[in-house]
């Protein structure tokens, strides 16, 4: 493996292009299009765009660009990349790609319900046409998922075949974009999200035309009704956990998407253009759904409020009954149903591509070939999927579903707690005195729980808001007045010749770490802002702590939990299946904190010889120099000194990434 010329560099993405759209494929699923207009229309029409764009700037871009940085920098999967910053944080990555799979376990059949609907519209296309979107609705859940045996527990009574034998259509689909390589997957997503680009334009076009249009595009964005930023503040924690999912963060796709792209990309300028794609086609697509919805209320003679808005009964009820009205309407029907297939099957092979990236950088994934661990997670994802194909498999997936949001919010939250706290804490500690910082951390992470805990641990009411910003500033301005005691006594012991201010001093508390671990990988990847570590550390961390508190001591009608007592559902196998979902992979990560050397089979560190230069491109770009590269041969001298310049630069950037895999390499010894 040392040996230079006989290495192998990892798989690459055929183009920049091709990376960005596979990206924003995954990225953009069905939420975009069920869930986010939904949200702008139930707070306040255009003032929603208000926290939605400050969560996409604070919160959604820097997540995006820590995922994708990162697996470029360390040209490995999530496993690999957190266990390079610390050994004891690669049970974050197992973390992240459990997530993954839950996800896309659930994720297939709902594919293959689309894809039953399909095919089931050629036969009964008189459902979609001659019924309100409530009973259209009703024949999806009833007949194409086959509830209609269920009893009033939803307990799973009958295997639904059709639905297993679609099931495995979408594995297979799945087995086809990835078996071959990331190149020709990068291929594939032109068409998995060219086209819906291109559908989502044709249906806006068309619903904007229509009668009533304009009833709905102005309740979605003409209306702005500021005062619920005020009134209902909850919109800007929807707002936070809309583009936290949205962008697709914490499942490992883009870390090891990242990891496929040349080491010296620009990491940053992507992860905003994947960001801002991501965010344009819920706009655009809000456009499309509430121009529709305007119409159906107008066909109906109903006001919008009594037509679906949001949720599987906008995409399984109301918008197909809105298309099959037009001309040729059953045809528009079958077309929305080919634009979520293509939707829904990026987004799967790309999460199942997280799974299988960290596979192929295990220990027994070395002796793998990619078609063969593709062919393995497939054939699981269809056997895991089953339990989807019964008659109760809407149930199941409303309720893991429910469950992942928490998971991934903790993942989300240990990932900027790598970056932000954990990269550099031991050279903080032998500078500042590792009381110091226990006394800093316990002050920043203890204020915000303790605040999460009176905001909504006691009933809500005017004085719980007040008590919990106040609580918020005495625990915090307390801790750090402790903080600072002992920093001064840390800076008193230093000799006086040696001695630092304290503007040094309160930089190193603050930012240092982070800052030095952004100068490090920049050296790579390219240009990163100082505000990007400032967020990662101060500002991400807190706000997913204070969402998961809200979701966490959520209450039903009836004053119970509903974490452990969701949607109503009896305890098995609904509620059950769900927690230990959420507690097995808490316990995960948490192994690997303590027990770090059970996981070294998870990642094989990266050595110099995988690591490539400054020159290294995408092929699509190697091929256009070439031209240019033969000019050159006319000319022996100077081709000569450029072969040899071309042999020098990897090895320059080979020692320090080998002094790194050396060290690691210790660690885990």
């Amino acid at each position: 493996m040392g040996d230079q010329t006989e290495a192998t560099t990892r798989d690459r993405w055929g183009s920049k292009i091709a990376f960005i759209m596979a990206a924003v494929g995954f990225a953009v699923g069905f939420g975009n299009v069920w869930r986010f207009p939904s949200l702008a229309y139930e707070y306040g029409g255009g003032a929603f765009f208000i926290p939605y764009i400050m969560a996409l700037l604070f919160i959604g871009i820097p997540l995006v660009t820590l995922e994708v940085s990162l697996g470029q920098y360390h040209q490995t999967g999530d496993v690999g990349v957190f266990g390079s910053i610390h050994r004891r944080l690669k049970g974050v990555g197992l973390g992240s790609v459990i997530a993954a799979w839950v996800l896309v376990t659930y994720y297939a059949p709902l594919i293959a319900w689309v894809i039953n609907a399909f095919f089931d519209s050629f036969r009964n296309a008189a459902i979609w046409e001659d019924s309100t979107g409530s009973e259209a609705y009703a024949y999806f859940l009833e007949e194409i998922i086959g509830e209609k045996t269920l009893g009033a527990d939803f307990l799973p009574t009958r295997m639904v075949w059709a639905n297993v034998g679609y099931i495995a259509v979408t594995w297979f689909v799945v087995w086809l974009c990835l078996a071959w390589g990331i190149e020709a997957t990068g291929k594939v997503t032109y068409f998995t999200m060219g086209l819906p680009a291109i559908l989502i334009f044709v249906f806006l076009g068309r619903a904007v035309s229509l009668p009533g249009a304009s009833v709905g595009i102005n309740a979605y964005i003409g209306e702005w009704d500021m005062s619920v930023l005020v009134n209902q503040p909850e919109c800007w924690s929807r707002a936070v956990s809309q583009i936290f999912f949205s962008v697709g963060v914490t499942f490992g796709v883009l870390t090891a998407f990242g990891s496929y792209c040349p080491r010296d990309g620009p990491a940053f300028q992507n992860s905003i253009i994947i960001s801002v794609c991501n965010s344009l086609f819920s706009f655009i697509a809000g456009f499309a759904v509430f121009a529709g919805l305007g119409y159906l209320a107008y066909e109906e003679g109903v006001e919008l409020d009594q037509v679906a808005v949001s949720g599987p009964s906008l995409l399984f009820g109301a918008y197909p009954v809105v298309l099959a009205t037009l001309p040729g309407g059953i045809h528009w029907v079958r077309l929305l149903f080919f634009t979520l297939f293509l939707l829904g099957i990026d987004s799967a092979f790309a999460l199942t591509d997280a799974v299988v990236t960290v596979t192929a950088d295990s220990v027994p994934g070395a002796n793998l070939s990619r078609k063969q661990i593709v062919s393995g997670w497939c054939v699981l994802g269809f056997l895991t999927g089953l339990l989807y194909a019964t008659d109760a498999g809407f149930r199941f997936l409303d309720v893991f579903d429910f469950y992942i949001n928490f998971l991934v919010i903790i993942v989300g939250l240990f990932e900027c707690v790598a970056v932000g706290w954990i990269a550099g804490l031991e050279q903080q500690c032998e500078e500042l005195g590792s009381k110091t910082m226990l006394a800093y951390i316990f002050t920043t992470f203890g204020s915000i729980i303790a605040a999460s805990g009176v905001w909504f641990g006691i009933p809500a009411d005017g004085n719980a808001l007040l008590g919990g910003f106040v609580t918020l500033f005495v625990f915090y301005l307390t801790g750090m007045a402790v903080t600072l005691f002992l920093l001064k006594k840390t800076r008193d012991s230093m000799p006086e010749e040696s001695q630092r201010s304290w503007k040094e001093l309160l930089y190193t508390l603050y930012f240092k770490n982070v800052q030095d671990y952004v100068e490090k990988i920049k050296k790579q990847i390219g240009y990163m802002p100082f505000i990007w570590g400032v967020l990662i550390k101060h500002v991400i961390p807190p706000v997913l702590i204070v969402v998961f508190v809200l979701g966490a001591v959520a209450t039903n009608s009836e004053g119970e939990s509903v974490f452990g007592h969701y949607g109503g559902y009896v305890a098995w196998p609904y509620q059950i299946l769900g927690v230990l979902t959420f507690c097995f992979t808490a316990a995960t990560m948490l192994v690997g904190a303590a027990a770090p050397d059970l996981y070294n089979w998870t990642f094989v560190p990266q050595v110099e010889s995988s690591f490539v230069g400054e020159d290294e491109k995408f092929p699509a770009e190697e091929s256009e120099e070439q031209d240019v590269e033969q000019v050159d041969e006319s000319n022996p001298e100077k081709a000569q000194a450029e072969e040899s310049e071309t042999v020098e630069k990897p090895v320059a950037v080979a020692e320090p990434m080998a002094a790194e895999t050396k060290a690691e390499t210790e660690a885990v010894a």
